[in-house]
């Protein structure tokens, strides 16, 4: 097999290695080298809190981790893959339970579990990759132990975030959380420095630690997860999964020997980030302004890197603040076996003012100096000194032309990619990128939109050029008529929506009192902070008060409670289960349903045996979804079960009808979902009602099938928006009492910020000056253009857009392009130009032609209707062909 990597330079003697078993000695040694030997002298006599007693694992858990595995990893040695273990899941759940509760019992990790094979991987972004550093291991580990790792994981998570284990700073690897979240916390807080006094300067340190993952001390790991307070069952088992691991490493179709790893976390399994997290938690925790709001440093953790924030009326102050801080750090490198690389530490003062404060003031470290630089790198994106984002830019810019490059590869006007699978490589892979972080580089300066309008012109030229390869246009074609043949929302309009977008989630994640207070506070500062800026401009656009949004918390309930039994059937199989049910006096029998009508949304739930109805009102399609309103209507089912089984004794049967199936799946895993503060009312009540021996299942039923439950629920829930059969929609009526709890969803905001960005981008195409031959075909911006192109190849995509945008090979075009050999715009048959409406609807030469394509359809004559039905448009894409009357190169581009 041919080597896929260039000859290796060996560190030690400078010698290139070619040879791939050599290659895999050499990765081994320096993945896998001796660490730094970790001080532990403070074990011994170490005293641990209360640990949280974790109970054992269940079935709900491993068939969850079973069905949120990816199908297609690559498995280990043992070569089962996830798509394997979720085909089998129902089957294979009890007996992976046992197995699984007896491994934590036993306090032992089955041997093949521990076994891997380890791919060598090129780290992106290196200039030299004949260095073994400038690749990074990938432990390819057996499936079933990572479901075991998987779940494990998600436990110590619900821990850390339930019994708040860890600092809020540290960010990475965590529920609800993004880099956006860490760069922000950054940035917020040197605009908080430049507010305070007189302005201060604020110096950022970032750190760099060599084999993170790698050199993670066992005994120190088990110490610290003992001082989070983690079930010592668990840490057992933690010990025994990190023992006596071994491993083949797999580079250039060369498998070695195995290895014997006896340090280090895997870097592969679900279960080491989480791991790390709390291995390094005392290096961020440190210094932490979360904890002392007055203080003048600050560290954000971002899994394995750490950035270290100081802030002072000079920089001799700040990077006095950030040697202690470094100090410290060093201290906790050496307890945790961990080396840094100070070469590759970065410093940045963040000031505007150009003369008031030392800039090249460094940081004496008993390495070296670390001397300070105009901009600094921190998860991928480049903050400059005045935090102007310039240079972060012109980096997206380049990498987003080399991605958009990549894409002119696949297909041409005539030939590759299918248009609309070209458009969606070009939103997952091009747009991500450009969008990247732009909630801080799009907000940078204290004027107007927060970039300039170059930035702007420059990147709707990025977007020009992908669109007129996707869709096969003429250069000609200007990039507003692109963005309507493409459905692709402008850049000014995508990175509003991604901005609002981005403080939503980010506002939804965070505790809403802690951001409105630092939203009152921040009126009255000179400099505003991207976040706030963000935040003002979409709550007075969209005129929401971003303040009664609700919060998602990491989670909902505990990864192990059992929750409600759901069921969803086919019709048929629903309608006959609900019909056997039903006739058992025992079960109580309630159904639930949430309505949207005329922009209010209401919940109800109804119960006939009982004669008991509930309704409430969720307020506005602005405030609530009729998704949120089914959820609630479950919860008025659990509450209307709990009064009438309140002077229960025996057990019942609590059986919930509901006809939304998002409602029902939302109940088995619920975190992280829109919704979550009803989620957590209904966890709570069915546990009440499964602490007192009653079962409780959800049951979908088809709707509108003449159910006389469901029906009535329907009614009721119309009715609690104020809505009354028979009556005028101009006459309100009484709607009923709203709940306790009511907050602004996460869905209804996001729709919300999409509808401001459609707004607008309708606006500025009504207004505009150019690409008006699509407007006429299109004149309000539409998802339905893409259905025209359903089924076509390439070149028919291209003639299609071509003639709906008027930049065609005919000659009227082309003359007015100044093309040579094209000496008037008149047609052939020289009785007008040869326009595409004059070639598809007039030309005599063509009129056997047209009717042989176009004759007897309805619309025929309408060129608008023509160029916009699926069915009429394919047609005249042939017609066009077999009229052989385009111009210089056909249907390519000029």
């Amino acid at each position: 097999m041919p080597s896929i990597t260039p000859a290796i330079v060996d560190p030690e003697t400078g010698t290139e290695v070619a040879e791939a078993s050599g290659k895999a000695a050499l990765f081994r040694n320096t993945f896998f080298s001796e660490p730094p030997h970790a001080d532990l002298n403070d074990i011994a006599s170490a005293q641990y809190p209360e640990p949280i007693p974790l109970p054992r694992i269940t079935e709900k858990e491993v068939i969850e981790a079973i069905t949120s595995s990816k199908a297609f990893k690559a498995p280990g040695l043992d070569q089962i893959t996830n798509k394997a273990l979720q085909a089998g899941r129902l089957a294979l759940a009890s007996h992976l339970t046992n197995i699984f509760n007896s491994s934590i019992d036993l306090a032992y990790c089955t041997a093949h579990f521990r076994r891997s094979t380890t791919v060598v991987l090129r780290k992106p972004g290196k200039d030299n990759y004949t260095t073994p550093k400038a690749y990074r291991p990938i432990a390819l580990l057996n499936t079933i132990g990572k479901i075991m790792d998987a779940l494990l994981a998600r436990r110590l998570s619900y821990i850390a975030e339930t019994y708040d284990l860890l600092p809020r700073a540290h960010i990475g690897g965590r529920r609800q959380k993004s880099t956006e979240h860490a760069l922000h916390n950054i940035i917020d807080k040197v605009h908080h420095a430049w507010n305070t006094g007189q302005v201060q300067v604020a110096s950022l340190l970032l750190l760099d630690v060599s084999g993170a993952f790698d050199n993670v001390s066992h005994e120190r790991l088990l110490h610290d997860l003992r001082a989070r307070r983690v079930d010592e069952r668990l840490v057992r088992w933690i010990a025994s999964f990190l023992s006596n691991r071994s491993t083949n490493i797999v580079v250039d179709g060369f498998q070695s020997r195995p290895y014997t790893v006896s340090t280090g976390i895997p870097q592969g399994s679900p279960l080491s980030p989480i791991l790390y997290i709390y291995y390094n938690s005392s290096l961020i925790q440190p210094s932490n302004t979360d904890t002392d709001p007055e203080g003048t440093t600050a560290v954000t953790g971002y899994i394995d890197d750490a950035a270290l924030l100081a802030w002072g009326d000079s920089t001799e102050d700040t990077c006095s603040q950030l040697e202690d801080m470094l100090e410290k750090a060093q201290h906790w490198a050496h307890a945790h076996a961990s080396k840094f690389a100070p070469e590759k530490f970065q410093l940045t003062h963040f000031t505007r003012s150009r003369t008031r404060f030392d800039l090249e003031k460094g940081i004496e470290t008993a390495w070296c100096n670390i001397a300070p630089k105009a901009t600094c790198k921190y998860l991928s994106v480049t903050i400059d000194t005045k935090l102007h984002w310039k240079s972060h830019i012109e980096a997206m810019q380049r990498k987003v032309s080399s991605t958009i490059g990549a894409l002119h590869s696949l297909g041409s006007s005539t030939w590759g990619v299918k248009m609309l699978e070209m458009r969606k490589i070009y939103r997952g892979v091009a747009i991500p990128q450009m969008m990247y972080a732009c909630s801080l580089w799009s907000r940078g300066r204290t004027s107007g939109c927060g970039y300039t309008k170059q930035t702007l012109q420059t990147l709707q030229a990025l977007q020009a050029r992908p669109a007129r390869t996707i869709c096969g246009a003429y250069r000609a074609t200007s990039a507003a008529a692109l963005n309507i043949e493409t459905f692709l929302l402008p850049v000014e309009q995508q990175i509003e929506k991604h901005n609002a977008d981005a403080v939503v989630r980010m506002l939804a994640s965070k505790d809403p009192g802690t951001v409105q207070t630092r939203a009152i506070s921040a009126r009255r500062n000179r400099y505003t902070s991207p976040f706030e800026r963000i935040r003002r401009s979409f709550a007075a656009h969209a005129a929401i008060d971003l303040g009664t949004s609700e919060h998602i918390p990491p989670f909902v309930a505990a990864p192990w409670r059992t929750g409600p039994t759901i069921y969803i059937d086919n019709a048929e199989e629903a309608r006959s289960r609900h019909d056997i049910e039903s006739e058992k006096a025992e079960n109580i029998c309630i159904y639930a349903d949430g309505s949207g009508i005329g922009g209010c949304i209401g919940a109800a739930a109804v119960c006939l045996t009982a004669n008991r109805i509930e309704r409430t009102y969720m307020g506005t399609d602005a405030t609530s979804t009729v998704y949120a309103a089914e959820l609630q209507g479950i919860n008025l089912a659990l509450q209307i079960a709990q009064n009438t089984l309140e002077d229960t004794s025996s057990p019942r049967q609590v059986a919930i009808r509901t006809d939304n199936q998002a409602a029902i799946r939302s109940l088995v895993r619920a975190e992280g979902r829109s919704g979550a503060y009803i989620l957590k009312q209904i966890a709570c009540r069915t546990d009440t009602l499964q602490d007192k021996g009653h079962t409780v299942i959800v049951r979908w039923i088809p709707s509108h099938e003449g159910i006389e439950g469901n029906e009535a629920a329907d009614i009721a829930a119309k009715e609690a928006t104020g809505w009354r059969e028979g009556q005028d929609g101009s006459e309100a009526a009484d709607r009923a009492a709203q709940p306790e709890e009511l907050y602004a969803v996460l869905s209804t905001l996001k729709r919300k910020s999409r509808e401001e960005a459609e707004k607008k981008w309708q606006g500025t195409w009504r207004t505009g000056t150019t690409g008006r031959s699509s407007f006429r075909y299109t004149p309000i911006p539409s998802k339905r253009t893409l259905q025209l192109h359903s089924g076509l190849s390439k070149r028919e995509s291209a003639l299609l857009v071509q003639l709906r945008t008027e930049k065609v090979g005919l000659k009227d075009f082309l003359f007015n392009r100044n093309v040579p050999g094209v000496r008037d715009s008149l047609c052939h048959c020289r009785e007008g130009r040869q326009t595409v409406r004059h070639v598809v609807l007039t030309c005599r030469r063509l009129r056997d032609l047209r009717k042989e394509h176009l004759g007897g359809l309805p619309g025929r004559t309408n060129l608008r209707g023509i160029l916009n039905s699926h069915k009429l448009a394919t047609k005249t894409i042939r017609f066009i062909e077999q009229a052989q009357i385009l111009g210089h190169n056909g249907i390519g581009e000029e």
